[in-house]
């Protein structure tokens, strides 16, 4: 488990307990860490830690004896994929509060990540032994001590991690594999069974139990179930490498050719792919643009590898050679998720906003609970002009994520077109609120006081608005007409 997860499997905005041993003499300072350490968490929430990770190191400076602002600057500084920074706050945290099981999981996760696996068991532990019931500190014990080769270990974590959670999918798919290795076949293969049962396109899962009848000799069953994990996953090389073994087995040497060929120029394509990934990450466009052109050359159907490449074209201000390789990719994975949402976004960017939409209204059928998907068709029916159509949509994405500025801030501006002032200046308000620096969410309110002749309060919320933003051209010229009303 990667150590972004944190973020889902930790609460954010940690309250402000814990224990005071250093309380400062100021009571303004304690007033106003108290406020930071809150802003932050708010900052976490909304997915900005940079934001989050200034206003918390404040809250440090003004009172340092609060676990919860040690505890949120690691957070953010894992969302910043800085681990070693991560791992000190995690550590101040716990100095303050050694008993928090959230802390100790955390510091456990994070060490996990620089490969530090028996400290990383260590604070594991010492978290299960605070919360003995609680199924991922257990699952994430069975990870590490699996990476260290504690293999008996390992096999009694997501033992324990079942008897709590039946239903954990990759505890049951580890505990699986470890009975394989364990040479126990016909319980791994009933745990594998009862994986798919639960989960019929479990790609590992189907993996380990095409493997299985393999070393069982059942080769006709292990094709089936091979064949599977290759409509789950088509570009990965390891099923195809296992399904040419189970066609040799089976006495079908001219099936098996045709995969080990497939499987051959996958795997050169998944290092291209892998490799441009990362230069795509760098910025580093000409690098990644050769290496993603390679991994298509040998996977001529990869979607992620369009995705890609359709990002650089756009960094490089080349939309139409973006949107058409977003449009092969749909044309090839009509139900990918990430594709219809770049190129939703892209095309309400170039203003076909009639596309946009029905991309975005597709990725919401597609995923129901994707924010991205109903913010973004929100927008493009707010700019199309669907006034009615926008405040349904950023009204769902809002539900979805109740602490988002922008959207908060176009439901205001969609109101403000309908004429309904009073719930205009509710969404400002809450943008506003979300983030006190947004100088657009204060103009948006200024000018709703100009509108109902609440000159004093309009000219209050320019001025703040031009002290946020100097070179806000329409503030400065809405308070050069109150100027002239006075």
């Amino acid at each position: 488990m990667r150590i972004g997860l944190l973020l889902t499997l930790i609460s954010l905005g940690c309250g402000d307990g814990g224990n005071v041993s250093e309380i400062p003499d100021n009571a303004q300072d304690l007033q106003e860490a108290a406020r930071l350490r809150s802003t932050g968490s708010i900052f976490l929430q909304q997915g900005r830690p940079a934001r989050a990770l200034e206003a918390l190191a404040q809250a440090v400076r003004l009172d340092s004896s609060a676990s919860p602002a040690h505890f949120n600057k690691g957070l953010a500084h894992v969302r910043l994929q800085d681990p070693p920074a991560a791992i000190a706050s995690f550590e101040r945290a716990i100095a303050i509060e050694p008993e928090n099981p959230r802390f100790l999981f955390a510091l456990a996760a994070a060490l996990r990540s620089q490969h530090r696996y028996l400290e990383a068991g260590t604070f594991f532990e010492q978290a299960i032994a605070q919360q003995p019931d609680h199924a991922e500190y257990h699952f994430n014990l069975g990870e590490v001590r699996r990476a260290t080769s504690d293999f008996a270990g390992a096999r009694e974590a997501f033992s324990r991690t079942l008897e709590l959670t039946p239903g954990h999918l990759e505890a049951r798919y580890y505990h699986s594999d470890l009975l394989v290795r364990d040479q126990e076949l016909a319980a791994a293969r009933l745990g594998f069974t009862s994986l798919l049962e639960q989960s019929p396109q479990h790609f590992q899962g189907l993996l380990g139990l095409g493997g299985l009848l393999i070393k069982l000799g059942e080769a006709q069953q292990a094709t089936t179930i091979l064949e599977r994990a290759i409509a789950a996953k088509p570009h990965d090389p390891g099923p195809h490498y296992l399904l040419a073994q189970a066609y040799e087995q089976a006495d079908q040497p001219q099936e098996a050719a045709k995969v080990r060929e497939r499987f051959q120029r996958l795997g050169t394509a998944e290092r291209h792919l892998n490799q441009g990934t990362i230069y795509l990450r760098r910025r580093e466009w000409a690098k990644a643009t050769a290496e993603l052109k390679r991994a298509l050359q040998n996977d001529s159907t990869s979607v992620t590898a369009r995705l890609h490449l359709a990002q650089i074209h756009w960094q490089q201000q080349r939309p139409d050679k973006s949107i058409a390789l977003l449009e092969q990719a749909i044309d090839l994975e009509p139900g990918h998720l990430e594709t219809r949402l770049a190129l939703g976004e892209q095309q309400l960017r170039t203003g076909a906003l009639s596309t946009s939409i029905a991309h975005f209204a597709h990725a919401l059928r597609l995923a129901p609970d994707s924010f991205a998907a109903a913010y973004g068709l929100g927008k493009a029916r707010w700019q199309h002009g669907d006034l009615t159509g926008a405040v349904d949509a950023l009204r769902q994405s809002l539900a979805l994520d109740p602490d988002y500025r922008d959207a908060h801030y176009a439901l205001g501006s969609v109101y403000v077109r309908l004429e309904r002032f009073d719930d205009a200046r509710i969404s400002f308000t809450h943008s506003a609120t979300i983030d006190s620096t947004h100088a657009e969410s204060h103009y948006g309110l200024a000018l709703l006081h100009m509108q109902q002749g609440q000159k004093n309060l309009a000219r209050q919320g320019l001025e703040k608005v031009l002290a946020l933003q100097p070179e806000h051209q329409r503030a400065r010229a809405k308070l050069a007409v109150l100027g002239s009303q006075l």
